[in-house]
């Protein structure tokens, strides 16, 4: 009886295995599709910026989570002046080899942090300087200055580069921020991008051209870190890169696409 049963068992899960249907996507959409496809484009997703969000990029620092043994985010092979690429099949980069990115838009912020010593913790990111802000020296540096709101949070203004990456695996959108010394570094390849100029002498799109960010270390009185460096790479070669860089530059122009929130605490360059 035992054995019929068991006979029985294994003919019920062979006759599910070739009732199982698979399916492989076409590589390209169908032609016969077309005219419904162009009719329908758009439907069925949001275009809402909370729903699509493009992760930051990281330049790994020597206290960094991912470089810290023992620390829920550690990640074996980590090392300072490596680049983190957030939930990509490689996401750590050697800071020598760098990114070929494309960049595609800029936008500055004020961003609203609570204070490392009450906790720290990001609170909100504001499109300008927060009018009740003062400019204050800063507790850990007398040499430097920090902006301060009334409810004593601190205000970091941050820069962030969208861009396209270009990895094995593909091209990928990211949003690198700078803030602290990183200003620096974003306001010379800002200078870099203004001097591109077409053949009839106009002023090249910024999605025009390819840039390869690689890290270099930094050291003072305070520490050690690391930053990047721009180096200019060509122009990007297909009509279809370019396209694409400018598509998500409108993506972010119109709002459509925002920023992950960074949760970096302030002081920590990249």
């Amino acid at each position: 009886m035992a054995k019929k049963t068991k006979s029985t068992e294994v003919a019920v899960v062979e006759k599910k295995k070739s009732t199982a249907v698979a399916i492989k996507g076409a590589s390209a959409p169908p032609a016969s599709n077309a005219k419904k496809m162009a009719k329908d484009s758009g439907k069925g997703v949001s275009t809402a910026a909370e729903d699509n969000i493009v992760q930051l990029v990281y330049v790994l620092q020597p206290l960094s989570p991912q470089c810290v043994k023992g620390n829920d985010g550690f990640m074996p092979g980590a090392e300072a002046g490596m680049i983190l690429l957030r939930n990509h099949s490689e996401p750590l980069v050697s800071g020598e080899d760098g990114i070929l990115v494309q960049p595609c838009h800029f936008s500055k912020a004020y961003v609203e942090w609570v204070p490392r010593k009450a906790g720290g913790g990001f609170v909100a990111r504001h499109d300008s300087m927060p009018a009740d802000v003062k400019e204050i020296p800063d507790d850990q540096n007398p040499n430097k200055k920090k902006f301060v709101r009334k409810n004593k949070n601190e205000i970091i203004e941050t820069r962030y580069h969208v861009v396209r990456i270009f990895t094995k695996a593909g091209s990928f959108p990211y949003v690198i921020p700078f803030k602290g010394t990183g200003h620096t570094t974003s306001r010379q390849w800002m200078v870099m991008m203004n001097s591109v100029q077409l053949p009839d002498g106009g002023k090249a799109a910024s999605w025009a051209k390819l840039y390869r960010l690689v890290t270099k270390g930094k050291s003072n009185s305070e520490g050690s870190w690391f930053l990047f460096d721009v180096l200019p790479e060509g122009w990007v070669p297909t009509e279809e890169d370019y396209d694409a860089g400018k598509a998500l530059h409108e993506a972010f122009a119109s709002g459509e696409k925002a920023v992950e929130t960074d949760t970096r605490a302030p002081g920590d360059d990249g």
